[in-house]
């Protein structure tokens, strides 16, 4: 399990796709700013928010799984460590607005 995790986190295309994933993340956000289209489509929003979020999850358990058992390896990059955190204020529902500065600051 933690050589399949290494092959596919050093992948390129693993990298490219969580590039996009931000992105779309991105995209996502900027358009929950109009009240117009939050009316229309925010569950649309929502959901894809949450896919996204799943995925980033999905993302840290991967690199977390790659470095097993020594999971300070992860811990020791400052992009893992913002990301994880990421993630964690994402999940706590009382961070509201936090939570959205935080993913935005993701994209940046």
């Amino acid at each position: 399990m933690k050589a399949w995790a290494q092959r596919i986190v050093v992948a390129p295309i693993f990298e490219s796709f969580i590039i996009v994933l931000i992105l779309l993340n991105g995209v996502i956000l900027g358009m929950e700013t109009s009240p117009r289209l939050v009316a229309q489509f925010g569950s649309w929003f929502t959901l894809g928010s949450q896919v996204i979020l799943g995925m980033f999850i999905v993302e840290a358990l991967l690199k977390l799984t790659a470095v097993a058992p020594r999971v300070i390896l992860y811990f020791r990059d400052g992009w893992n460590v913002f990301d994880f955190s990421v993630i964690v204020f994402s999940l706590i529902p009382a961070t509201g607005q936090f939570a959205m500065v935080a993913r935005l600051a993701r994209l940046l």
